[in-house]
C-alpha cells in the first residue's frame, strides 16, 4: 500500500508535520522500532518511535518510514535524507489511535482491529509475555501456549482447560504441571518433521495433532533469522476461521517483539544461550532433567567446575549496550561460558577442568575491566551443577554486598563469596537474634577500656590476629616501634585474661571483631590488600 494512502487514515489533525521524499513508495506492515530494529531498519514498514530512537543517517538505497510520536526533533542529516519519510505527530494525540487506524488500513474486519488493539495494548503495558498470551487466549477464545526450541513452556493460557474430561485437558494439564513437552511429544514433532512444515510456510501451519486429539494452528517466532520459539492455538471452544488465522499471526509478531524487549535478548555465544541462563537464573528449583535435555538442545556442554561471576555498577545498572562492550572486553575470561544481561547486572557461568579453576590471569583480567569501568564483581564459590546456578548467582551478589562493605581489605574490586561467607552469616543471624549477645565478653571488655583510656589495644589486637600473630609483621604495618607492640601485647593479654597462644582463643577473637564491624561498633583506621596480609 502506497504511503500516502496510509498516511490518509490518520485521525484528522493528528499530523504536526511531514517530511516525504517518495509517499509513493510501497509499506506492507506496521510496527514500534526496537534497538534491534534500528540496526536493519526494513523499507517496507512504517515504524512508530520517539525521536531518541531515530537513527542518525539512512543509506541512500533504503526506505525508512517513521511517525514520530514526542514532537522531538529528527537528526539533521537523517530528516534531509533522499529516501527518508518523517511524520510528526501533534502533541497529545492518542498513539494508539493513529497507530491502530494504520493498522486498520492492513485490515478489512473491524473485529479483527479490535482484538489487534487488545494485543497491541497487553504490548505496550509492559506486563510482560504472559500477560500479552492470556490476552490473546481470551479475545480467540481457545488455549494458547509459547514453547521455546528447547521444549519448554514459556507462556501459556489453558482457560478452564482443566475442567473438561478430554484428552486435550489430560495431555496438556500434565505437561504445563512438568513445563515441558515430554520426549514422546518431541519424537512425534521430529517424526512428523512439523518444525520443517512450519519453516517452509509463510502463514500459521495447521494440522491435526493425534496427541492432543485436536487441530492445532502453529507458527514459529523468527527473531533476526533465528527461531527462537513456536507459538501454538488448539483448536477448543470453536472452528478455526481466517479471522483466527490472520489474528495468531500478529500475535506471533507481538511475542517476537516481546522476546526483543526481554532482558534475556542479549549477547552471549548464541542468543539461545543468553535466553537458557536467564531462566536458570530465575529457577530456585531447576529440574536436572529438564536442564540437561535444553543443555544437549544448545549444544552446550560444560567443563565440570562451575563459577558465576557477577558484575555490578552502582546507580542504575548496566544498560544492554554496556554489557555488550563489557562482554566483549572479557572475551579471554568467558571462553566455555554463557552470560547475560540480568537485573541489570552482566552475569557469566563460567566453565573450566577440575586442575584449571578461575586462574589468576583471568582474575587480572576482570580486575582491570573492572577498574576501568567502575564496577564490582563477585565471584561465587566452585559449584558442579548447573542446576545450581541460582544460588551461586545469590552467592556472587553477597560477596559484592559484603566486599564493598568490607572495612579493612581492599579486594580490589573482585569479591570472592568463600573470603565474605562469615559476614553472610552473620547478616543471617542478625535477623534472628541481637549479635552483640555473641561477641566475646572479654574483648567488649576491652573495648570498654579503650573507650574509656583513649586507647590503642583494640586496633593493635585487630592487626595482631590479622598478621596471623606475628608481632614484627603488626609492629611494621602499625609502625610501632618492637618493644611497644610488646608492651601493647602484653596490656592486652592482662584485660583478656587470655594469653594468644590457644587456636580456639584466637578463632573467637576473630568472630567477634567480625561481629563488631558488622553491628558498627568498631572500625579499623587501615585498609589492607590480601597480598599485605599474607606478607
Amino acid at each position: 500500500m502506497r504511503l500516502a494512502d496510509l498516511l490518509d487514515r490518520l485521525p484528522e489533525d493528528s499530523v504536526q508535520r511531514v517530511s516525504l521524499s517518495d509517499p509513493d513508495c510501497d509499506v506492507y506492515n506496521v510496527s514500534f522500532m526496537t534497538p534491534e530494529a534500528l540496526e536493519h531498519p526494513r523499507g517496507d514498514v512504517l515504524y512508530f518511535t520517539d525521536s531518541e530512537l531515530l537513527p542518525t543517517s539512512i543509506s541512500d538505497d533504503q526506505h525508512f518510514n517513521c511517525v514520530v510520536v514526542d514532537g522531538g526533533q529528527a537528526p539533521e542529516d537523517l530528516d534531509e535524507g533522499p529516501t527518508v519519510n518523517l511524520v510528526w505527530l501533534a502533541m497529545g494525540v492518542d498513539l494508539f489511535a493513529c497507530y491502530n487506524a494504520i493498522q486498520g488500513a492492513f485490515l478489512e474486519d473491524q473485529a479483527l482491529a479490535s482484538v489487534i488493539q487488545r494485543l497491541l495494548a497487553a504490548h505496550f503495558s509492559n506486563q510482560g509475555l504472559q500477560y500479552l498470551v492470556e490476552e490473546a487466549a481470551n479475545a480467540l477464545h481457545n488455549p494458547i501456549v509459547v514453547v521455546d526450541t528447547t521444549y519448554r513452556y514459556v507462556a501459556f493460557h489453558l482457560g478452564d482447560l482443566h475442567v473438561d474430561d478430554t484428552q486435550l485437558a489430560r495431555v496438556m494439564t500434565e505437561e504445563i504441571a512438568h513445563e515441558i513437552v515430554p520426549e514422546e511429544a518431541v519424537s512425534y514433532i521430529r517424526d512428523s518433521k512439523i518444525d520443517s512444515q512450519i519453516a517452509r510456510k509463510k502463514g500459521p501451519y495447521e494440522e491435526f495433532n493425534a496427541r492432543l486429539g485436536c487441530n492445532t494452528m502453529t507458527s514459529a517466532v523468527m527473531v533476526h533469522g533465528v527461531c527462537l520459539a513456536h507459538v501454538m492455538m488448539m483448536e477448543r471452544t470453536h472452528t478455526f476461521t481466517d479471522f483466527d488465522r490472520e489474528v495468531f499471526a500478529r500475535l506471533t509478531l507481538f511475542v517476537g517483539q516481546e522476546l526483543q524487549k526481554s532482558e534475556v535478548w542479549g549477547p552471549t555465544n548464541g542468543e539461545l544461550g543468553s535466553y537458557f541462563l536467564e531462566n536458570l537464573l530465575n529457577d530456585r528449583n531447576a529440574s536436572v532433567a529438564v536442564t540437561r535435555r535444553r543443555m544437549k538442545a544448545l549444544n552446550f556442554h560444560p567443563k565440570p567446575v562451575l563459577y558465576v561471576v557477577c558484575l555490578h555498577a552502582s546507580g542504575e545498572g548496566l544498560s544492554q549496550m554496556q554489557c555488550e562492550h563489557l562482554a566483549a572486553q572479557l572475551q579471554p575470561v568467558l571462553h566455555h561460558s554463557l552470560y547475560t544481561r540480568f537485573h541489570q547486572h552482566l552475569v557469566a557461568l563460567i566453565s573450566r577442568d577440575y586442575d584449571e579453576g578461575l586462574t589468576s590471569r583471568s582474575i587480572d583480567k576482570l580486575r582491570e575491566v573492572a577498574a576501568l569501568n567502575e564496577l564490582s564483581v563477585g565471584v561465587s564459590n566452585a559449584f558442579t551443577s548447573v542446576t545450581d546456578a541460582r544460588a551461586a548467582y545469590d552467592q556472587a551478589r553477597a560477596a559484592i554486598r559484603f566486599g564493598d562493605q568490607a572495612a579493612s581489605i581492599d579486594d580490589q574490586r573482585i569479591y570472592r563469596y568463600c573470603d565474605y561467607a562469615c559476614l553472610h552469616m552473620l547478616d543471617v543471624a542478625g535477623r534472628r537474634m541481637n549479635l552483640l549477645s555473641l561477641c566475646h565478653p572479654a574483648l567488649l571488655t576491652l573495648m570498654d577500656y579503650d573507650e574509656a583510656h583513649g586507647g590503642e589495644l583494640m586496633e593493635t589486637l585487630f592487626w595482631y590476629l590479622q598478621m596471623a600473630g606475628s608481632t614484627a609483621r603488626a609492629a611494621s604495618l602499625l609502625t610501632l616501634h618492637k618493644n611497644t607492640m610488646l608492651y601493647r601485647l602484653g596490656r592486652i593479654r592482662e584485660l583478656l585474661g587470655m594469653d594468644l597462644a590457644s587456636g580456639e582463643d584466637l578463632f573467637e577473637l576473630q568472630v567477634s571483631f567480625r561481629l563488631l564491624i558488622a553491628l558498627g561498633l568498631f572500625h579499623p583506621r587501615l585498609r589492607v590488600t590480601r597480598e599485605q596480609l599474607r606478607g
